[in-house]
């Protein structure tokens, strides 16, 4: 038995999408408390034709309906196959107020293929009339338990007088349309509602579209490389809303892709949470040590870049750039193979170059520790030939690792190539829990003064084991280093400043 063959059209990012026709197609949200309501359609479909004798509909009465250009662009002679008692009114006419009076019935494809549209009138519909009370000056932060950042950014908001309600992302990703609703009943209206990485949105936008119509201003701060998230968003509702990122370099290309507001909000550090924290029993030789923690690769990176290598050839180009300090970046990708940012998963080609780069980095830092390296992370580190550390076990973020950064005589870091200019925790962790960093040459450490960073970055792994010797043993250059460096985080790069400016650019200072 052969499928049925539905009409397709293009969705609002390009992509061919079927467009089915029955009864189960269609979501009725009949009002009972309505004897005699107009019935509103919220997308009609490719043969409207089909309408009136699928549902009974009258042919003496007025229906109403809202539909894209685009769809009537489509599809072929869509308003001869219009019903004559079918009258299309505007967005502006369907209103929070209007929408209770009414039969409302969605054709949920065109929810997902043009969610820009639909998702507004949606929301209008999922709030209603039902009066929400203003929550001032509260914002609401999705997080999952895990998450790090979540308790940061939570004491920062409120050091600054907001309430913050930390919220289960995964809820509100996954059922926008009733989740957001009842938390607004519940909790009011939030005056922020700030995302890391996309969480606590759906794909095609529809939470945003409810915070925003209930009266919230909607962010989200990329933490991590913007276009290796964005293959998950699946509308436009991404570029009305204000972006953050921790690289710069992303400001441009974003803007380019169609964004309208990008701020550049660097990681920054949490004193109170970096002020304690136990030496575990594993870490109570460091300090003649030279430390590097962290992970040889982030989580599911092998599902993200499933069945993708870089290619043979620029890989090694890479690499001849890494022997001689330079960066293969993601832009250095991108620019070779010019892929398409979005949407789509073509931007992974250019990812999976950045990621095996960075770790080729890594890998080569480590292996010119020596010895005397101590290395905190997963095992994988510890079956690389090359590579003489130590390797021990991965360390509690807040319990642990403050102790750790502190005990050790220096801490090294080594920057990944998925974020051209973007800096880590340890830059400023390390600092700020009292103890000493030496760095690559990472192009972000512009936001510090040169005073402080020439005195720490080395440019090859070559430069790593002079660079520990001048720093393995405590001295006046070195102490007067860690204090300038420690009262500079402390002043300029706690995620108390960081708030400031989110509040400030939000238009909520």
């Amino acid at each position: 038995m052969s499928r049925p063959r539905y009409i397709t059209v293009l969705d609002e990012i390009g992509m061919k999408k079927s467009m089915p026709v029955d009864e189960r197609q269609f979501e009725w949200r009949v009002n009972p408390a309505l004897d005699e309501a107009p019935v509103v359609f919220l997308g009609l479909g490719p043969e409207p034709d089909k309408l009136p004798k699928m549902f009974d509909l009258p042919h003496d009465e007025t229906i109403y309906f809202l539909e894209t250009d685009e769809m009537i662009r489509q599809v072929d002679n869509w308003e001869s196959l219009l019903p004559n008692n079918f009258e299309r009114i505007s967005p502006e006419e369907f209103t929070r107020e209007s929408a209770p009076n009414t039969h409302v019935v969605r054709y949920l494809p065109s929810q997902r293929v043009f969610p820009s549209f639909f998702g507004p009138l949606t929301a209008r519909l999922t709030l209603g009339s039902t009066k929400l009370h203003r929550s001032k000056k509260t914002v609401w932060l999705p997080f999952s338990r895990d998450d790090l950042l979540g308790r940061e950014l939570a004491n920062a908001f409120k050091a600054s007088g907001y309430q913050v309600y930390s919220l289960d992302h995964e809820v509100l990703g996954k059922h926008p349309g009733n989740a957001i609703p009842e938390m607004l009943a519940n909790y009011g209206v939030p005056d922020l509602f700030f995302s890391i990485n996309f969480k606590g949105l759906d794909h095609f936008g529809l939470g945003a579209h409810i915070l925003r119509e209930a009266g919230t201003k909607v962010a989200v701060w990329m933490v991590d490389n913007p276009f290796n998230l964005m293959p998950a968003v699946k509308s436009e509702y991404w570029k009305t809303i204000r972006l953050y990122v921790t690289d710069h370099t992303f400001i441009g290309p974003l803007l380019t892709a169609g964004a309208r507001s990008v701020t550049h909000l660097p990681l920054a550090a949490s004193p109170e949470l970096m002020k304690n924290g136990n030496l575990p029993d594993f870490a109570n030789d460091l300090e003649d040590k030279l430390v590097f923690v962290g992970r040889s690769e982030f989580p599911k990176k092998n599902a993200f870049f499933a069945g993708l290598t870089p290619e043979e050839q620029l890989l090694d180009d890479a690499v001849h750039m890494l022997e001689r300090g330079a960066r293969p970046h993601f832009h250095w990708w991108q620019e070779h193979i010019n892929a398409q940012l979005w949407p789509g998963n073509e931007v992974r080609k250019v990812g999976v170059g950045a990621e095996v780069a960075g770790y080729t980095w890594k890998e080569r830092c480590l292996s010119a520790a020596g010895a005397e390296a101590i290395i905190f992370g997963d095992e994988q580190w510890g079956r690389i030939e090359s590579i003489r550390a130590d390797t021990r076990p991965l360390l509690d973020y807040y319990g642990q690792l403050p102790a750790v950064y502190r005990a050790a005589s220096v801490n090294m870091n080594a920057t990944g190539m998925q974020l051209p200019a973007g800096l880590t925790q340890r830059h400023f962790d390390v600092w700020a829990a009292g103890g000493f960093l030496i760095t690559d040459a990472n192009p972000g450490l512009k936001i510090f003064p040169d005073e402080l960073t020439e005195p720490v970055i080395f440019k090859t792994p070559s430069d790593i084991l002079p660079l520990f010797e001048r720093y393995k043993n405590e001295s006046a250059e070195k102490t007067e280093l860690r204090e300038a460096w420690q009262q500079h985080i402390l002043a300029e790069h706690t995620y108390d400043n960081r708030v400031k400016m989110v509040l400030k650019t939000m238009g909520l200072e």
